[in-house]
């Protein structure tokens, strides 16, 4: 479950309930001479405190990694500037 905060230039979602101990994942958007800027900035800790903070995190990181890395492909595919 998660809460969604909307703004003239960002948005943000906070995870309530899930399978992450924080979630916090704001987006920004600025102008930019060619455009717009889209920035995406997240917090996230994994449950069980330092237990969670092992090897787990790596994965989680390289995950997380891929999936924005996979969306900004996209985006820009979608916009015509990739």
């Amino acid at each position: 479950m998660h809460a969604y905060t909307l703004q003239e230039s960002n948005s943000s979602d906070r995870q309530l309930r899930g399978p992450y101990g924080t979630w916090h994942h704001t987006h920004t958007f600025a102008a930019h001479e060619r455009g717009t800027v889209m920035r995406d900035v997240v917090r996230y800790a994994l449950p069980l405190g330092p237990i969670g903070r092992l090897a787990p995190a790596i994965r989680v990181r390289r995950d997380l990694e891929r999936i924005f890395d996979y969306r900004g492909d996209a985006v820009a595919a979608r916009l015509g500037t990739a």
